[in-house]
């Protein structure tokens, strides 16, 4: 059923176990093989280490629901700019031994390494337990690799052994790999439709790649179509060395000096984050449907919530009615604040959202408009209140759009 030419390509699917735990536990070796979940600062687990896992925790726990399965489990914050660096740095490693490399995320990638064995006076085995090794050396953490003929191979591979684990699968050790694997753990597949193949006693991903071509196309979509061919050893998908343009999220935060209790103060530095988020994701075409917000406290206890959105908007100064509410929610005058910041998620084509039957299309058209012009002219801050300058408190200044604002609302 299957090629058993050994590699007529030769895929490499890269990914960081547990990454962002991974990150934080070799910045501070006191935390390594401890339960540990970052996340602190949105008040939810957004990733955890192995330790924490293999103790029930999950993600989008709270860190209360955490307390209950994982007494132990230790809560840090997320440093996004540190996951960034790290990220280009195993990047960085990939592209010293292929010119061909995918950043499909932050944590995985997938390399091209067909035709390099010369170069490198290497096997392919040998080139990919070569990454590996430096990766894991450089960095100070642990990545899983998946070695195959096509990238839907390569990747549910990588993931065959984890962590820090190798898997090569040649031609001929296709079914062995499929056999092993449920029809869930394909890549693209989804608890959907692998549900849906349930009914048709299709369990494993062997079962799925053995079905005909003709139960294929008159039961599913064309790419399901494609995984099928992948996952027989058909190169179907290739690799994208483009920059990456995709995100899951986007955050922003800032501490400052002074730290200050200041209610107007702290919504200004907090909308100018939501701002310059929003910007970000029009960049790259986002609608934002769920936005979270916290506050960090001079004793570094965390206050967040979440505001999630009927209809996404690409536009925070639309909904700055709700997302004053949300900050309303977390803001307590007895606390002295030290940070500030927000996440933008749950991110969606900004092309295709349909607006519901409650949008006013006027003042929609009217935020629109008013977004494109001060883009245009310079970066799109509306203050609404005070910002800090020169890390002194001064007296309150409208900011110069500041007043404009108001008559959208």
């Amino acid at each position: 059923m299957f090629s058993h030419y050994s590699w007529p390509e030769a895929i490499l699917h890269i990914d960081g176990d547990a990454f962002f735990a991974s990150v934080m536990q070799s910045v501070n070796p006191s935390l390594k093989g401890k339960p540990i979940a970052t996340g602190r600062e949105r008040g939810i687990a957004t990733a955890f280490s192995y330790e924490a896992k293999n103790m029930g925790v999950r993600r989008g726990m709270t860190f209360s629901q955490i307390k209950k399965v994982c007494p132990s489990c230790i809560y840090v914050d997320s440093d996004y700019d540190l996951f960034s660096l790290v990220s280009q740095r195993m990047f960085s490693i990939m592209k010293n031994y292929s010119p061909t490399v995918e950043e499909y995320s932050i944590d995985e990638g997938f390399v091209d390494i067909k035709g390099l064995r010369r170069m490198h006076r290497k096997t392919y085995e040998e080139i990919a337990l070569a990454i590996k090794k430096e990766i894991e050396e450089k960095l100070d953490i642990t990545v899983s690799v998946g070695l195959s003929i096509t990238k839907s191979l390569a990747k549910l591979a990588s993931s065959f052994r984890k962590p820090s684990g190798f898997t090569p699968v040649q031609g001929k050790h296709i079914e062995y790999l499929l056999g092993r694997c449920t029809a869930q753990n394909i890549w693209g597949l989804g608890p959907n439709t692998a549900a849906y193949l349930t009914k048709y006693n299709i369990k494993t991903a062997l079962e799925f790649a053995s079905l005909s071509e003709d139960f294929i196309i008159s039961h599913l979509s064309k790419p399901y179509y494609e995984i099928w061919q992948e996952l027989r050893g058909i190169k179907i998908f290739s690799l994208d060395p483009n920059p990456k343009n995709t995100y899951k999220s986007i955050s922003k935060t800032e501490t400052f000096t002074p730290p200050t209790n200041n209610k107007e103060l702290l919504w200004s530095y907090l909308f100018r984050h939501i701002e310059d988020a929003f910007s970000k994701a029009r960049r790259y075409k986002y609608a934002v449907g769920t936005i979270s917000l916290f506050l960090k406290t001079q004793q570094f206890n965390y206050r967040a919530t979440e505001c999630k959105l009927s209809t996404p908007t690409a536009y925070p100064l639309s909904i700055r009615k709700e997302l004053h509410l949300a900050f309303d929610r977390i803001y307590d005058q007895s606390h002295i604040y030290r940070t500030t910041g927000c996440t933008i998620s749950n991110l969606s084509d900004a092309a295709i959202i349909q607006d519901s039957l409650f949008t006013d299309q006027l003042a929609q058209s009217k935020t629109q408009k008013l977004y494109s012009i001060l883009s245009s002219i310079k970066k799109v801050d509306f203050g609404t209140a005070l910002i800090a300058n020169n890390a002194t408190l001064k007296k309150p200044q409208p900011k110069k759009f500041g007043l404009s604002i108001l008559s959208l609302e």
